[in-house]
């Protein structure tokens, strides 16, 4: 009998106000998550990547969420008819997340020690002289040298690789069942990019934490996560075991974001094919496939009408009216 999933996500929707109209960012996802597992989540810039992940972790503003629906299950809580103040007792202790930009997620004014105290007094209720020596524990084991010093730094006085290992402690630091990570690379060179992925999976693996993955790099996909799920347009379009999925993509989409990525065994100079086009605008999407526009397997029932979610053996789910390999010949 399989463990029931640390996190159950079904039809959700998020929909944001905008100067130019209601935005589906989310628009009917599902998904589940157990302990220990690694989702990556893959798609091009505004496919609704990080609003699911603030979706998730409660973090949408009233000021800019018009409509909220579907059930976002974490163990025994209903993460959506939970209150504020029990949203805030889950996040940052049962819930983590890791923010794209570390400068902007760090209070400038306040040194590193000092924020990291913070997480642990107001989460686990530790006293000031616990707290500082959990936070340099906490950097340590990050990979921050001398630890003890740096924590009375200030974010400006340290690299950027720096500061993601104090965004990764503190969210590390109530020891979460869950960690979402959303692009938490970007802007790094690729050695540092390196080496924050490999802290997180060793931290992951430490701690039997369950980990969703936010990135547009399918090579980060493929060498951490054990499943992989494809947004576009709001939806997940593909989700299934990360090596099956990448192997042979049913949609086409997912064949695309392949093809647009570089790879080792390319041959040097390889041209990589971008996809043609661009996503809809998700004020008004389109009535039948939102990838169809762009689709080089585009008929006319695929610009009529919205696909069906096809399910496939190992738990593969696609949805496409003409899937890669099924409809071939």
């Amino acid at each position: 009998m399989e463990a029931l999933p640390l996190l159950s996500v079904r039809d959700l929707r998020s929909y944001l106000r905008t100067p130019r109209g209601m935005v589906r960012a989310v628009d009917g996802v599902s998904f589940d998550l157990h302990a220990g597992e690694t989702l990556g989540v893959v798609g091009e810039t505004g496919c609704g990547k990080s609003v699911l992940a603030r979706s998730i972790m409660g973090l949408l503003p009233d000021s800019v969420l018009v409509k909220e629906s579907g059930e976002i299950r974490f163990g025994e809580y209903d993460l959506r008819q939970a209150g504020e103040r029990e949203l805030r007792r889950i996040r940052g202790r049962e819930i983590a997340m890791i923010f794209q930009d570390p400068m902007t997620s760090l209070n400038p004014v306040m040194r590193i020690g000092a924020q990291i105290e913070q997480v642990l007094r107001l989460h686990l209720g530790f006293g000031a002289r616990q707290a500082q020596e959990r936070a340099v524990e906490l950097l340590d084991s990050v990979g921050i040298a001398s630890a003890r010093r740096r924590a009375a730094n200030y974010p400006h006085e340290m690299s950027g690789g720096m500061r993601q290992r104090v965004m990764i402690a503190i969210a590390l630091a109530c020891d979460p069942k869950l960690l979402i990570a959303d692009e938490p690379t970007t802007a790094l060179d690729v050695t540092v990019q390196a080496q924050i992925l490999n802290l997180l999976q060793e931290q992951q693996e430490k701690r039997r934490m369950a980990l969703i993955l936010i990135t547009h790099n399918l090579g980060v996909v493929a060498g951490m996560a054990d499943k992989v799920a494809v947004m576009y347009a709001g939806r997940f379009v593909e989700h299934g075991v990360t090596s099956d999925l990448l192997a042979e993509p049913r949609m086409p989409y997912t064949a695309a974001l392949l093809r647009a990525a570089p790879r080792l065994a390319d041959p040097p100079h390889t041209k990589l094919e971008a996809i043609g086009g661009r996503p809809p605008i998700l004020i008004d999407p389109p009535a039948g496939c939102r990838f169809a526009a762009r689709c080089p397997r585009s008929q006319r029932d695929c610009e009529r009408d919205p696909p069906e979610t096809f399910h496939a053996q190992s738990g593969r789910r696609y949805t496409c009216w003409h899937p890669i390999g099924l409809s071939d010949g």
